[in-house]
């Protein structure tokens, strides 16, 4: 599968402004809405949304976590554990990526917060060539996955 050069979405009328975040602090604003433009513009200045309510919830809060989770894949060391393990599993890129959204949302999962609203907002980013899914498959079932936004060099999960 070709890769799809990503098509800039209509701006978003919301500014984000990390200057008067406290160090530590992770949620750094309530609001906005959740079109293409806000979550570009979003992820552009490191935040990403989740609802403040109950499994995910209205209203929307912009979270910038601090201190933040990066794995600098040029030091990254595969184990033999690991290298061994990944034999049995396939790994693909945008095949499944709705799959892979539904099963992150699924209403059992302890934490969950990805609604419908947030689904949608995703899968509009994917239509767009930003959002992507990791999918690990064995024996052609799909048995894990991330989707994150890609933009620049950087993939948020």
């Amino acid at each position: 599968m070709a890769p799809v050069t990503p098509r800039e979405p209509p701006p978003t009328r919301y500014h984000f402004d990390l200057s008067g975040a406290e160090p530590g602090e992770d949620l750094v604003g309530v609001g906005a809405d959740l079109e293409p433009g806000t979550l570009l513009a979003a992820y552009r200045h490191g935040l990403f949304p989740m609802g403040l309510g109950r499994n995910g919830r209205g209203p929307i809060g912009w979270w910038a976590p601090d201190p933040r989770g990066v794995l600098p894949l040029d030091g990254l060391r595969v184990s033999r554990s690991l290298r061994r393990a990944r034999t049995r599993f396939e790994i693909r890129v945008d095949t499944a990526f709705d799959q892979v959204v539904a099963a992150c949302a699924d209403p059992s999962r302890s934490g969950r917060w990805i609604t419908d609203a947030v689904t949608r907002a995703y899968r509009a980013l994917h239509d767009l060539g930003w959002a992507h899914s990791v999918e690990c498959w064995r024996d052609g079932r799909l048995v894990g996955g991330l989707y994150g936004v890609s933009e620049g060099g950087l993939f948020a999960g």
